[in-house]
């Protein structure tokens, strides 16, 4: 949807570096109703079929006045105006990130992110630099050490079972980090989740002693010495977690402020969050302290229904920051840690078909969990639960929102989908149903999308770092469905794209739109392999890349009539590029990498600005 007759001169990068910023002082007879901003000289694409280019921009209060010639909108600049001359540079709505796990991506920012490590001395520096961070007494968690080990090593990867060298994966010890942690108790975990590491006053916490026994199903390392080390895994993992004390509200806050930051400096406008009730408490403080540099779209997860239905909370509950847009549900695990649900075993872990995600099993989860055999837990997909859960919240209008990664998952999803639009007679009906990721797909299951008009809610920067070891794990016949953009796209579905920020236990993936962008367009790593793209007849336009990133993520939102396009009366939420990013994606895809927002604009007000603290 690119306007015609558009060019840039390959030099603009440079021009784009002295952005001018003045204030234009109101002439005689100047309009009585002045604009708040006004951006000249840019080169805007709107994402509007009335005006798809324009080159100039004038807001008033939170809301864009004019789009338009410099002209139309230097005729609202009057004596308190600021003027921005863009000189050029690419300008696009604010980008919509539709997939975002805004406390895990802040507790990873501000806490400790461990997943390109696996030897000692980067590992104590690491859980240093967290501790310098955090205050006293917070607990340092999480961490996923050893994510790249086993590729960087050479070894095939199969199973997350390391292949670091002869003497297996890094393990740590609590002495390397005891030192450096006096006053934080740790319990980080290695990226595959078969282990955790706690330190020496993390272990005194849980009343862990060189005499404790491990608790059935799990284990206490000890060294040669018989000292505890601090590896634990199944249930003595458990004794720990016991310990731990609620984060602090504002810890909260500064992780939250963190992500913002992020946000922001990727020309992010909108975050779609999985948001408990702790996280929305802080994002209301943050707006009353005039610090929410992002609107925030929430959705709880499913099982809050009966709660959240009862106080009154359906479609178009909020205001323009902060609002309900929908319910989260899960039905399978994820890729990364080969837990995603097929009909056949994966090709790397022979008996292995997936997961179900506990969170949707029925009513006596922790019981009923506890009684089901491996075969049951890894095969079977329990019936009512989640088909109940999604009826009671057909009378709030918030649609489902509901994760499916194999095949197997997608298929049974898209019959419970089927199943209950059916019933309530909504098949035709504008409910914009989503099914998130939709990573691996049946060929004979994509017409089915668009039959049922959903939303598939994608994250496409797995193509780029999922290929590594996808076709080891399934094969290349399944991975004939795997992130089929264009399949997806022609069968009728509307694409949602997200980062999946902070990532899975085997990356990081970051809010920075170009990522997703690039991989969608070029189906390659960030290296440019292969050199023909993964699979790349799913590739999409860069068109239709920035239109599943800002157009469609409102649309889904119920929100297209106040955002998603750049339109006179629409919120003034603008995204402003140093690269051409329909150029870039049309022409030499890797140049999407070097895009660096220059400004943010969220409802009139410039929230970032490049170069300025």
């Amino acid at each position: 949807m690119r306007r015609p007759g558009a060019t840039k001169s390959a030099a603009l990068a440079a021009v784009i570096l002295a952005t001018v910023t003045v204030t234009v002082a109101c002439a005689a007879g100047g309009p009585e109703d002045p604009a708040d901003l006004v951006l000249i000289n840019g080169d805007v694409y709107t994402l509007d079929e009335g005006r798809p280019a324009a080159e100039a921009i004038a807001i008033r209060g939170e809301h864009i006045a004019v789009v338009g010639s410099n002209a139309e909108a230097q005729a609202l600049v009057g004596g308190n105006t600021r003027v921005i001359d863009l000189g050029g540079a690419f300008v696009s709505p604010g980008f919509n990130d539709g997939h975002v796990h805004v406390e895990s991506t802040g507790a990873l920012i501000v806490g400790v992110n461990l997943l390109e490590v696996h030897e000692p001395r980067a590992f104590t520096e690491e859980i240093a630099r967290a501790a310098e961070r955090l205050a006293p007494g917070s607990w340092i968690t999480r961490g996923d050490w050893g994510a790249y080990e086993q590729w960087e090593a050479g070894s095939t990867g199969r199973g997350g079972d390391g292949g670091a060298g002869a003497d297996g994966p890094f393990t740590p010890h609590r002495d390397l980090i005891d030192d450096v942690t006096p006053d934080h108790p740790v319990l980080v975990n290695r990226f595959d989740r078969s282990m955790s590491l706690a330190n020496s006053l993390a272990l005194e916490m849980a009343g862990i002693t060189e005499s404790t026994a491990p608790p059935p199903g799990g284990t206490i390392d000890r060294g040669p010495d018989g000292r505890v080390t601090g590896i634990l895994t199944g249930s003595a993992v458990d004794l720990v977690r016991a310990a731990i004390t609620p984060k602090s509200f504002e810890q909260r806050l500064t992780e939250v402020r963190a992500v913002l930051n992020e946000a922001r400096e990727g020309g992010v406008t909108t975050i779609q969050d999985i948001t408990s009730s702790e996280q929305l408490r802080a994002y209301q403080e943050l707006r009353a302290r005039g610090e929410l540099t992002a609107r925030i779209n929430i959705r709880p997860s499913l099982d809050n229904v009966t709660h959240t239905g009862g106080l009154g909370i359906t479609r178009g509950f909020g205001d323009d920051w902060l609002r309900f847009i929908g319910y989260k549900a899960w039905v399978d695990g994820i890729m990364g840690g080969s837990s995603a649900m097929f009909y056949e075993e994966y090709d790397h872990a022979p008996g292995n078909f997936g997961i179900v995600r506990q969170i949707m099993l029925p009513e006596g989860i922790d019981g009923l969990a506890l009684s089901l055999t491996r075969e049951q837990n890894y095969t079977e997909f329990p019936q009512g639960n989640l088909q109940r859960l999604m009826q009671e919240a057909v009378p709030t209008g918030l649609p489902p929102h509901i994760h499916a990664i194999g095949d197997k998952a997608v298929k049974i999803l898209l019959d419970l989908f089927e199943a209950v639009l059916s019933e309530n007679d909504m098949i035709d009906a504008d409910h914009r149903w989503r099914m998130i990721h939709a990573q691996v797909v049946e060929e004979a299951d994509f017409h089915r999308f668009g039959e049922l008009d959903l939303v598939a809610e994608v994250n496409p920067y797995h193509i780029s770092d999922d290929m590594r070891w996808m076709e080891e794990r399934i094969g290349s016949e399944r991975s004939l469905g795997a992130y089929a953009f264009r399949a997806l796209k022609d069968a009728g579905t509307v694409l949602v794209f997200g980062s999946d920020s902070p990532g899975t236990n085997a990356a990081r993936y970051f809010l920075h739109p170009k990522y997703g962008l690039y991989a969608a367009v070029s189906r390659q790593t960030l290296g440019g392999e292969p050199a023909e793209g993964w699979f790349p007849g799913q590739r999409l336009t860069i068109e239709e890349a920035i239109e599943a990133y800002t157009r469609n993520p409102a649309w889904a939102s119920f929100e297209e009539d106040i955002k998603g396009t750049l339109t006179p009366g629409k919120l003034a939420d603008i995204a402003v590029f140093d690269v051409d990013l329909v150029e870039a994606g049309r022409d030499d895809p890797a140049r999407l990498l070097d895009a660096e927002a220059l400004y943010t604009i969220v409802g009139g007000r410039v929230v970032y600005e490049r170069g300025t603290p």
